[in-house]
């Protein structure tokens, strides 16, 4: 799974726990499933940070999130009028709270 530069710091330091991707991907998440974290600013050109186990995944529209869901994300996404604005920044496209996320938990794996 890759995450921007933006958010090494939290991800080496094991402070991020969770990420919300545009739309519904949750076919690419299953349960237990163990992924290689990376950041950088395409898989190309990104180096691991670490490995994890997916806890959970689901999808919803951003309107419907709760703080709960948010727990765990980086302190940019900590409330949910903040996550059209986060994703607009990330995927370059205006997201609006009617647009559907995935909702991604997962644990550090030593």
């Amino acid at each position: 799974m890759n995450l921007h530069p933006y958010y090494e710091k939290l991800l080496r330091e094991k402070r991020k726990t969770k990420t919300i991707r545009l739309g519904n991907q949750i076919s690419k998440y299953e349960k237990g499933q163990l992924f290689a974290l990376t950041c950088g600013w395409t898989p190309e050109q990104s180096s691991e940070v670490g490995k994890i186990r997916i806890l959970d995944a689901y999808s919803t529209q951003i309107k419907s999130l709760k703080d709960t869901d948010l727990e765990g994300e980086s302190p940019d996404c900590a409330r949910v009028d903040a996550v059209p604005h986060v994703l607009s920044a990330i995927y370059r496209k205006v997201v609006s709270e009617n647009d559907i996320v995935t909702v991604v938990r997962w644990a550090y794996v030593e």
